[in-house]
């Protein structure tokens, strides 16, 4: 027997894929951070790094992910405005989405040009840490960081526990 296909499968497998691509490297990025406290002479190709797959993968896939989700919404006839927990995930979507747009690619960006304008190589001897403009930005970078992460945690918890609904067998 052939299994059909449908456009339910098809727009499930675009969003699931997209997920996975978009997000799932995102979060080895605190463990490269760990890495450049031992190793600061790395920190331009870090933010480099993390800035072409934010612009060229995150970014992109994030639009086919929504676009994905309307899909599904649309074919599954999923009445919006009586499913609580996806308006509150479509809500948080939007938000982390503006704001990786809005503050963590700007900041990122800002933290490049600064880091470009830093000579190669480690800290000079007797420095106790990097200089307080570049701190304060990768620290917006990390705490960012962490409110994206658990943004796409509750939003995938809410996908797959969907509170509210009642499915039984």
């Amino acid at each position: 027997m052939v299994a059909a296909w449908s456009w339910v499968t098809f727009w499930l497998i675009v969003h699931v894929l997209g997920v996975l691509l978009a997000f799932g490297p995102t979060f080895a990025f605190p463990f490269f951070g760990r890495l450049l406290e031992k190793h600061p002479e790395n920190a331009r190709f870090f933010v480099e790094g993390t800035e072409i797959i934010e612009k060229r993968l995150i970014l992109p896939l994030g639009v086919v992910v929504a676009l994905a989700g309307v899909g599904l919404i649309y074919t599954l006839h999923i009445p919006l405005w009586s499913t609580p927990w996806l308006i509150v995930a479509l809500v948080l979507y939007a938000s982390a989405y503006g704001y990786a747009v809005f503050v963590q690619l700007p900041t990122g960006s800002k933290l490049v040009r600064l880091l470009e304008g830093m000579p190669p190589g480690p800290p000079p001897p007797g420095t106790t840490g990097p200089p307080p403009e570049v701190q304060r930005l990768a620290d917006k970078l990390k705490f960012g960081g962490m409110y994206l992460s658990g943004s796409v945690i509750v939003i995938a918890i809410l996908m797959m526990w969907q509170p509210g609904k009642h499915v039984f067998g």
